[in-house]
C-alpha cells in the first residue's frame, strides 16, 4: 500500500527510465513501514535545520532558531526505504539482521517502480522532499538517480538521501540533485566492521569511502548531517578521533548527529547512559568548537539538544512532541 501518491507525467517517467536503463513495468524492493504493510508511510523532520541561519548555512554563532511550532518550522522528508543493503548490521532498526539465504531483507515488499515516482509525486505535493533511505540507496543505485532526475526535470526539486557512506561514486553522480545528505561513520576504522556486520577489513575501508563520500559532499556545498551511533563503551578518545574526520567539513554545511543506541533484540551491546554522553559531547563540542553537533533527545520539547563551542542548547518549549520515533518502532506503532 503507497501513501498518498500522485500522478506521474507518464512521457518523463518513460524518459528517465530509458536514461538510465530501467523497466518502466519493474519493480524495487522496499521495506514497508511498521507492521502495517505501507510503504512510503514514514517521515523525517531535519532537526538540523534549527541551526542554520537565513543563508541556509549553519550558524558561526551557537544560537538556534527560534519557532513557535515545530511541525510548521522543520522540514519534512518523505522516506523511500529501499529493501537490500550492503551490509549487515546487527542492531539495524530495519531488522535487517533477518535475512534469507541469498541476503534479501525478509520483510521487504516488491514496488512497481511507477509507484515509487507516483509516491514522489505526492511528497512534492505535500512540500516534502523525497528522502532515499533503506536498507541503502546505494544498492539500487539507477532506481535513485531516476527518481531524483524526474524530480529535477518536472519541478526543479531537490532530494535527500541517508546513506552509510561506501558509494562516493554513486554520490558524486546524486550530489547535483541533493538538498542533504545523512551519511554515515559509526565507529573508528578498528571497530566499524563489528558495528557494520563486516569484516574489519571492509569496516576499515568503509570508514575511508566515508570520508571521500564526506569530502564529495561539502565540495558540493550539500548539508550534511554525519550520524554516529553511541554505545555504553564508546569512549571519549573514539571520539576525538571521529571529530578530526568530521572537523575535515566545511563546517557551514555541516552537522553531526550522536544517535544514542537503543536495546535491540538479538544484540547484547550495552545502552549508553545519557549524562555521559553529554558530558563528552561537552568536552569534544569545546575541542573542536566550529563544529555543530547534537542528540537526538525525545523527551525535549523541541526533540532534540545542540551543541557549538561547547555550549549546550536545547530549543524553546514547544507544544509538539512526537507520538512515535524517527524510525520504525513497532511497539509505538502498535500502540498508536
Amino acid at each position: 500500500m503507497i501513501f498518498e501518491p500522485g500522478i506521474i507525467d507518464e512521457d518523463l517517467f518513460r524518459a528517465v527510465c530509458a536514461e538510465y536503463r530501467l523497466d518502466p513495468e519493474g519493480s524495487a524492493s522496499m521495506l514497508p513501514y511498521g507492521d502495517r504493510g505501507k510503504v512510503g508511510w514514514e517521515t523525517r523532520r531535519l532537526y538540523f535545520d534549527l541551526a542554520r541561519g537565513q543563508d541556509g548555512l549553519f550558524n558561526t554563532e551557537p544560537a538556534l532558531r527560534q519557532v513557535a511550532d515545530i511541525r510548521s518550522a522543520l522540514p519534512v522528508t518523505r522516506i523511500f526505504s529501499f529493501g537490500k543493503c550492503n551490509v549487515s548490521c546487527p542492531y539495524c532498526k530495519r531488522d535487517c539482521q533477518f535475512r534469507d539465504e541469498d541476503g534479501n531483507i525478509i520483510v521487504a515488499t516488491d514496488v512497481a517502480l511507477r509507484d515509487l515516482f507516483a509516491l514522489a509525486e505526492g511528497a512534492y505535493a505535500r512540500g516534502e522532499t523525497v528522502r532515499f533511505s533503506g536498507g541503502d540507496p546505494v544498492v539500487l543505485p539507477k532506481q535513485t538517480l531516476a527518481i531524483a532526475a524526474y524530480m529535477r526535470r518536472r519541478y526543479g526539486a531537490k532530494v535527500s538521501i541517508a546513506h552509510n557512506g561506501s558509494g562516493p561514486a554513486w554520490v558524486k553522480k546524486l550530489a547535483p540533485d541533493l538538498a542533504s545528505a545523512a551519511i554515515d561513520l559509526k565507529a573508528v576504522s578498528e571497530k566499524m566492521g563489528h558495528i557494520m556486520g563486516v569484516s574489519a577489513a571492509l569496516g576499515e575501508r568503509i570508514y575511508r569511502l566515508s570520508e571521500e563520500t564526506q569530502a564529495i559532499l561539502s565540495s558540493a556545498g550539500v548539508i550534511l548531517d554525519v550520524r554516529t551511533p553511541i554505545f555504553g563503551d564508546t569512549s571519549l578518545e573514539e571520539m576525538r578521533q571521529l571529530a578530526e574526520t568530521v572537523s575535515k567539513n566545511n563546517p557551514r554545511t555541516t552537522f553531526w548527529t550522536w544517535r544514542l543506541y537503543k536495546a535491540v533484540h538479538g544484540c547484547d551491546w550495552v545502552v549508553p547512559q545519557k549524562e555521559i554522553v553529554f558530558g563528552m559531547l561537552d568536552r569534544v563540542s569545546a575541542e573542536f568548537p566550529h563544529l555543530w553537533m547534537g542528540v537526538r533527545a525525545k523527551w525535549e520539547g523541541g526533540g532534540m539538544m545542540y551543541w557549538l563551542g561547547g555550549q549546550r542548547l536545547t530549543p524553546m518549549e514547544m507544544s509538539y512532541a512526537e507520538k512515535r520515533g524517527s524510525g520504525n518502532n513497532i511497539e509505538l506503532l502498535r500502540a498508536a
